[in-house]
């Protein structure tokens, strides 16, 4: 039985950002998302759509193939569809998509749409027939496309069940810039519960809630895997003059836990880390601060690790506040 895709609404582009502040792009190349298989990828290569940056347009620029494109582009003419197989960097429900088609103007994708996956075992390696042949549940009905535009698409509700591969297709050739892939990670915690790990991971469903500034780099940075590559993937706040100026992030945590350590990472900030930071804790439900770390002193470019207070360990805390001392950046 084949089941219809759920009902959803259109955004604006103006409207995208603040319709799934609360998810997260589970695709995202930086999260670890990437292309398994694709039916056609001629003009511009799959992988492109999962880019964390925005579309750039090269006017001029040629490469063998034709023009140089941002994006996925296939081949005129063909009688059916293209489809590219994603897996997802998070396994997670999913909330809506957004699908860019930034400066692909005679060549864009006229319609698209989206289907699902769920890994139940340990991964398996498919054909791409094999891909072909799983089944597919669909998530994003076709739908169409503008040319150069940013579009929204908001399901009705998330999904019920988390996916951990998307097919993504176009009708019936094409170009896309980016798809973007907002959901909330389906979380996976250790069996022992006295187990450490990291709290503030994007694995773990950790989300930025707020922040004061993020003008060269957004605070949900901080919860990416690893150290990074330079200096475009961390947190990074203008340079401040006013006298007590700080900048803040608040975080939720995926799960409320009782916190231990804590590492902060100034890797590829070499002339721009903070002076100092400080971070607060806060239990569920409250909103009296607990000092976790009071005003520390780091340095550029190394990790720098700290111990909560045995005291304050007893405290199960749901969210906590960075503050930069005065400004400057932090990797994670």
């Amino acid at each position: 039985m084949t089941h219809a895709a759920p009902a959803n609404t259109q955004i604006s582009a103006e409207k995208i950002n603040e319709t799934f502040k609360d998810f997260i792009d589970l695709a995202v190349a930086t999260r670890g998302g990437k292309i398994l298989t694709v039916s056609d990828e001629w003009f511009a290569e799959a992988k492109n759509l999962l880019t964390a940056a925005a579309p750039i347009s090269a006017p001029g620029r040629f490469v063998p193939t034709g023009a140089w494109y941002d994006g996925w582009e296939t081949r005129r003419h063909n009688p059916n569809y293209d489809w590219c197989v994603i897996q997802l960097g998070y396994a997670g429900t999913i909330a809506g998509f957004e699908v860019d088609t930034a400066y692909f103007t005679g060549n864009h994708s006229p319609f698209v749409s989206v289907e699902g996956f769920k890994e139940t075992g340990a991964p398996v390696a498919r054909t791409h027939e094999e891909w072909a042949a799983v089944a597919w549940t669909p998530i994003l009905s076709k739908v169409a496309l503008e040319p150069s535009t940013r579009h929204g698409f908001k399901l009705e509700k998330p999904t019920a069940d988390f996916y951990t591969h998307i097919r993504f297709r176009m009708y019936p050739d094409g170009g896309v810039a980016r798809l973007r892939v907002f959901g909330t990670v389906h979380q996976v915690f250790p069996e022992n519960k006295h187990e450490i790990y990291d709290l503030a991971s994007a694995a773990t469903g950790s989300v930025v809630t707020g922040f004061s500034d993020a003008h060269y780099g957004h605070p949900s940075n901080m919860l990416l895997p690893g150290r990074g590559h330079d200096m475009s993937d961390g947190w990074e706040t203008k340079r401040s003059r006013a006298p007590g100026h700080v900048d803040y992030c608040d975080i939720k945590l995926g799960q409320a836990g009782h916190i231990t350590d804590i590492e902060i990472d100034t890797a590829h900030y070499m002339g721009n880390p903070p002076k100092a930071v400080t971070i607060a804790g806060f239990e569920i439900g409250s909103d009296a601060p607990i000092l976790l770390l009071d005003q520390v002193p780091v340095g550029p470019h190394r990790q720098h690790f700290f111990k909560v207070a045995a005291d304050l360990t007893e405290k199960r805390l749901a969210s906590i506040k960075v503050i930069m001392i005065p400004d400057g950046g932090i990797k994670r």
